[in-house]
């Protein structure tokens, strides 16, 4: 995998024996689990024997650099590790997740880490230590993905996050418990090497929506969209608020030297009695709100927000808007709609909100604005995508 993880991270060394003096093992993990450290200015890496077990890996063939590392992991697990360990490294704050490995004979095991950046006198994170443990057995075959940590301790980042680029709060135990119901679902696009559209159920019960457009005709270097929909994810997963996320996309692809895609938004709903839209935008048009039989714009077209890895600290807002049972909420991407779609879905807007579900809101406005609904599609909406928020 060309990604990187980390810049510093670029050779593979030895393991340090534990009880070299001065050597790097962190603090010992609980019995049957291994832990390692990363250290990000000198490129040493520490294994304890118990994680070369986990990796099925000889002793003698070294510890796995950061940079390695994805290439071992099963490739759906791959991005969103690097994204939740990039936000980490970023946010300087604990992490806790799960992964799938494959091991040289073939077998695969999952396996759930929880560890921490070690920050230096300069605010930037030095080493990243991680404790593994194999719970495989507990899993079973079902799939796992990186889980967030729910017992991580609040902090002022070393990067000066602010609680409004966080993540969303979830509902206290004091709220009433009649929570509303939350339902998406995404249409397009047709060419998927133009942009993606992207829903997530988080482990908190509310949901992650992604999508974005990728200039036409781009450079060779030019992000391919699964990778920043991969990304993003493994962001979230590692409880990036929306703002933030597209911050560390622009660190990640500058990392990389890729070029930017041409729009992206991200929205972030939680579950609860008063649910909220969070999201954050570069680029494109902001959500549509249906509601009473009318569709409300609730962000501009093309911001606020500057483009991920085109401005050397670029300028992205987060943007809150509060839900109500009844609500349908659209994301648009794709610059190639036909210009009566405005018009249309206006005049659509009560089929859309007495739609049964958000498979069937989607599919109605998506046919609108591609033009669908009266005649084959176009194949300049072929770089269309859609995503439905329904609020039950």
């Amino acid at each position: 995998m060309g990604t990187a993880m980390h810049p510093a991270a670029h050779q593979d060394r030895q393991t340090v024996p534990r009880d070299t003096p001065g050597s790097l093992a962190p603090p010992g993990g609980s019995p049957g689990s291994g832990v390692a450290e990363w250290n990000l200015t000198t490129d040493e890496v520490y294994w304890s024997p118990e994680v070369f077990e986990i990796f099925g890996r000889d002793r003698s063939s070294g510890a796995l650099t950061l940079d390695q590392l994805p290439a071992h992991l099963l490739p759906d697990d791959q991005l969103p590790l690097q994204g939740m360990v990039t936000a980490a490294l970023v946010d300087g704050r604990p992490l806790a997740g799960e992964f799938r490995l494959v091991r040289p004979d073939g077998a695969v095991r999952t396996v759930h880490c929880t560890g921490e950046p070690v920050i230096g006198a300069d605010g930037h994170a030095e080493s990243l230590w991680l404790s593994l443990r194999d719970v495989s057995e507990r899993r079973g075959p079902s799939p796992a993905g990186p889980a967030p940590s729910r017992t991580s301790p609040s902090r002022t980042s070393p990067s000066g996050t602010s609680p409004a680029d966080a993540a969303p709060a979830s509902p206290s135990a004091a709220e009433p418990t009649a929570e509303v119901a939350l339902e998406a679902a995404a249409r397009g696009p047709a060419n998927a090497s133009a942009g993606w559209c992207d829903t997530l159920r988080l482990p908190d019960g509310g949901l992650l929506l992604t999508l974005g457009s990728v200039a036409s005709g781009g450079p060779a270097g030019a992000a391919e969209p699964a990778m920043l929909r991969d990304a993003l994810r493994g962001m979230a997963l590692a409880e990036a608020g929306p703002a933030r996320m597209l911050r560390l996309l622009d660190g990640l692809l500058r990392q990389c030297g890729t070029a930017s895609p041409a729009s992206v938004l991200c929205c972030r709903c939680e579950p609860g009695t008063r649910p909220e839209l969070v999201w954050a935008q570069t680029g494109g048009p902001g959500p549509l709100l249906v509601r009473d039989g009318d569709v409300r714009r609730a962000g501009s077209t093309g911001g606020p927000g500057d483009a991920p890895g085109t401005v050397p600290e670029p300028y992205i807002a987060q943007q809150r808007m509060a839900l109500r049972p009844g609500d349908v909420v659209l994301c648009l991407t794709g610059a190639d709609l036909s210009a009566e779609a405005g018009p249309a879905l206006d005049r659509a807007a009560g089929r859309i909100a007495s739609a049964a579900g958000a498979a069937d809101c989607a599919d109605l406005a998506f046919d609108l604005l591609t033009g669908a609904d009266s005649g084959p599609v176009a194949p300049s909406a072929s770089g269309a995508g859609l995503l439905a928020l329904r609020v039950h």
